[in-house]
């Protein structure tokens, strides 16, 4: 096995797969959360309580705080209704389309393509994918909340913040892509030099 793993072969095999796996339960997430969500009954919609303590008594004898909650409506409107969807499937879209970036540059790789307009945009689209991702999904995921929450009547100021390790893998992926567009300019550059 560790033969194997040396093998750089290997390596983007199981990067491609590893790609499609995750593209293959993405698709299982988005049709699960669809079945959720379509039907406007009973939606759970996740809200963010952490600058709302509650504390909750268990068995009377011990407490824990409340950060989290999940609270189930029915009958939303069609802007809420589709903003608690965007919620849902955004993160899983984000994932998608950077699983597709990696198993096409595995796929690039395997052919011996490093350096080509193909590694270039699947690297920078994931880039950007992460980027963007680390801001539209907290922003979604809060609208989707508070949506909810006005159905019962509730309201609160959930507070709106940027996914950092998104943006930061991103943002390093960036790099990555502009290190990548160098080393392509350097082959087209020394093409006609051997």
């Amino acid at each position: 096995m560790a033969k194997w793993l040396g093998d750089p072969r290997g390596n983007f095999e199981v990067m491609m797969l590893a790609g499609g796996l995750a593209v293959l339960a993405g698709l299982g997430f988005i049709i699960r959360d669809l079945v959720r969500i379509l039907p406007n009954r009973d939606v759970p919609v996740p809200v963010d309580l952490t600058d709302v303590p509650h504390d909750l008594l268990l068995d009377g004898t011990a407490s824990a705080e409340v950060t989290e909650a999940v609270i189930q409506v029915s009958g939303l409107g069609p802007f809420p209704h589709a903003i608690v969807l965007a919620a849902a499937l955004m993160p899983t879209l984000t994932l998608m389309v950077v699983a597709v970036c990696f198993a096409q540059l595995g796929r690039s790789f395997l052919k011996g393509d490093f350096f080509t307009a193909g590694c270039l945009v699947a690297i920078t689209t994931a880039a950007f994918t992460l980027m963007l991702g680390a801001s539209v999904i907290p922003l979604l995921e809060v609208m989707a909340a508070n949506s909810a929450l006005a159905t019962v009547d509730i309201s609160f100021g959930q507070p709106i913040s940027v996914d950092v390790v998104m943006f930061v893998a991103g943002f390093a992926l960036g790099v990555v892509g502009y290190a990548f567009q160098r080393g392509a300019r350097l082959q087209r550059d020394t093409e006609g030099l051997v």
